[in-house]
């Protein structure tokens, strides 16, 4: 009898005292962050793997700009936009406002604009959060555009769970990395930089909707087409010369 009560107990002890540690340990674990790198692998993953990232050389976009801004009338404009981008990193984006056409792009040493003003020269675009998302290869090159990676934990960004990705010497409120816990897609870029529509194309998913909010207002890229791999020139991202040629 009292080899039965003994073994009783025994089970008594390992029901009521065992779970609550191993329920500890996996309320640990649960709450175990990753490594930046294991967040970086995860988008690359996400969006379609190394393998197709490495196919695409060219990235061609054509959509608009809506900007929605309070002080200016009329604040409400539509813009027909069109986009390119060539590794390792020349970009160019061409914008039809009424009565004028904007550039403003980079050859890969040298960044310029073109405007009703003329043409200047303008820092280098490389940390261009705009041009780094439409590099073909952007997830790829992501610690050439912001350097000194670290994991800042984890935010709630609307019904998403968020790991924060913060750049070293970087302002966390335009530059941190926002990668949903979930999908392991990149949803936000700082506060005000906003992805969403990823829609896959060769392979690899892009946003086709980026919303820039600022002072005063939105911007708001929205593209009807992507294309990858299109033959284009190196002249194409050169600075015009005072001619506008």
């Amino acid at each position: 009898m009292k080899q039965y009560v003994a073994a009783g107990l025994a089970l008594l002890i390992a029901v009521f005292i065992v779970p609550p540690a191993t329920a500890q340990q996996a309320e640990a674990k649960s709450n175990t962050l990753p490594t930046v790198d294991q967040v970086l692998e995860r988008y690359i993953e996400a969006i379609g793997g190394p393998e197709a990232i490495k196919k695409l050389t060219t990235r061609v976009c054509k959509g608009y700009q809506v900007t929605d801004l309070h002080w200016r009338k009329p604040p409400f404009e539509v813009i027909p936009l069109k986009t390119y981008a060539k590794i390792p990193n020349r970009s160019l984006v061409v914008e039809h406002t009424l009565g004028e056409i904007k550039r403003a792009g980079f050859d890969g040493n040298v960044g310029w604009k073109q405007d009703a003003d003329g043409i200047k020269r303008t820092e280098n675009p490389i940390g261009s959060k705009f041009a780094w998302l439409l590099n073909p290869q952007n997830a790829l090159r992501i610690k050439e555009y912001f350097p000194g990676l670290s994991l800042g934990g984890t935010e709630q960004i609307g019904e998403s769970t968020v790991y924060v990705v913060e750049p070293a010497g970087l302002d966390k409120a335009h530059f941190a990395l926002h990668f949903d816990v979930e999908t392991g897609l990149l949803i936000r870029i700082g506060y005000y930089w906003v992805l969403k529509d990823y829609r896959e194309v060769d392979g690899v998913k892009f946003p086709f909707c980026i919303s820039m909010s600022r002072k005063g207002g939105k911007s708001t890229y929205v593209f009807d087409e992507v294309n990858h791999n299109t033959p284009i020139d190196d002249t194409l991202f050169a600075m015009p010369d005072s001619l506008g040629k």
